[in-house]
């Protein structure tokens, strides 16, 4: 455990810029504390690691701790700033990061308050999904996903609490060195997963059940494994987690599918995100089917031949189709008077026009002009 009292380092700065606060987390190996960034000027989350005799082992692991955050970047995961070693006790080289500071509570706290409804839970759920599909993708295992480790972050006022993953200090590469001592059992007792429960390889599937864990007490407001290290994990091994019969079966079915003993037979993390925000835009807020849809392909169009009429006609109302063919006939007897109208005027420009045209018997001055006019039409 971390050796030093919180009163006896606040207001020392680490790195040559960050002045320490107060704690807001204690681990075995470390503690976070609320941290001023003088060169920037903002608050930072900074995790010292415990003072320790050198140990090539355990700084390696600190090493590939560092380096592991520093190639993560993902909205629902905790964002590493910096990263270095306070040498202010050149024995006793600790190294420490410093994160973005998520201001808000993190989901243990938010269970302890009341039940999660299913739609704020799908909200979380998918968030969390979709960051361990990114970190699955590269190779890493968090193998701690717990409440605790999953912080709640009001991004806009109004909009839901949005997660954000942290704490990957037990972290591991996948068919890699382990980063954590050997023969030690690491994860928190009540979520283990049984292959971690068991010693046995480890694999992406891991974080699924634990996570599954965690969205069934989401739901009940309790741990379904509690008790010590042995006795949970005795209880998961002897028997299946208990889902309330109330809990919608697309609910029950993820969660059992998460949390089934066999890892070759829990969904991936990209599975759970789909079906996760599925469930946001359903009225009941309940999650689509983990398997996977099969391509449709749309059949072939059937030739049809043109004609005016198309069988679509028939599905119309009556009242719609009795003025569809109104206007058809309409639109037709205007084609046909304009086709007569072309002929009459050809037929009549082929005719010989009379020599004379008569024009009724008008007097007065108007008949003396329409004389003079047909004398001046005249060949």
């Amino acid at each position: 455990m971390v050796t030093d009292s919180p009163s006896s380092i606040r207001n020392e700065v680490i790195g040559g810029r960050y002045r320490l606060g107060e704690v807001i987390g204690r681990g075995g190996m470390s503690s976070v504390y609320c941290a001023k960034d003088e060169n920037l000027g903002r608050d930072v989350a900074l995790k010292l690691f415990a003072p320790q005799a050198p140990d090539a082992e355990e700084l390696k692991r600190q090493e590939a701790e560092i380096q592991l955050l520093a190639t993560l970047n993902h909205p629902s995961l905790v964002t590493l700033f910096d990263a270095g070693i306070d040498a202010r006790i050149p024995d006793e080289p600790r190294p420490f990061l410093t994160m973005e500071l998520v201001e808000g509570q993190d989901l243990r706290n938010r269970i302890r308050h009341s039940p999660v409804p299913l739609d704020e839970l799908a909200v979380i759920g998918a968030g969390i999904a979709d960051a361990l599909a990114y970190v699955h993708g590269l190779g890493i295992i968090h193998r701690d996903i717990k409440p605790g480790n999953i912080l709640l972050v009001q991004i806009r006022p109004g909009e839901p609490l949005r997660p954000k993953l942290t704490d990957f200090g037990i972290a591991r590469i996948v068919d890699s060195t382990r980063l954590t001592a050997t023969g030690t059992m690491v994860g928190t007792a009540a979520y283990l997963s049984p292959e971690q429960a068991m010693g046995s390889p480890l694999t992406p599937a891991t974080d699924i059940y634990s996570f599954g864990l965690v969205l069934l007490e989401c739901i009940k407001q309790i741990m379904e494994y509690p008790g010590n290290a042995v006795e949970s994990a005795v209880a998961r091994l002897h028997r299946p987690p208990e889902i309330p019969e109330d809990v919608p079966s697309e609910w029950a079915d993820l969660i059992r599918s998460m949390t089934a003993l066999e890892p070759l037979e829990r969904p991936s993390a990209a599975d759970v995100e789909s079906v996760l925000r599925q469930a946001l835009v359903s009225p009941v807020s309940t999650p689509g089917e983990l398997a996977p849809e099969t391509t449709r392909v749309l059949p072939a169009m059937p030739f049809r031949p043109p004609s005016v009429a198309t069988t679509a006609e028939s599905e119309l109302p009556p009242v719609r189709r009795w003025r569809r063919r109104f206007w058809l006939a309409i639109v037709l007897a205007v084609l046909a008077t304009a086709a007569a109208a072309v002929a009459l005027t050809f037929s009549l420009s082929t005719q010989q026009a009379p020599d004379v045209v008569p024009y009724p018997t008008v007097t007065g001055s108007l008949g003396d002009h329409l004389q003079e006019l047909q004398k001046s039409v005249e060949p």
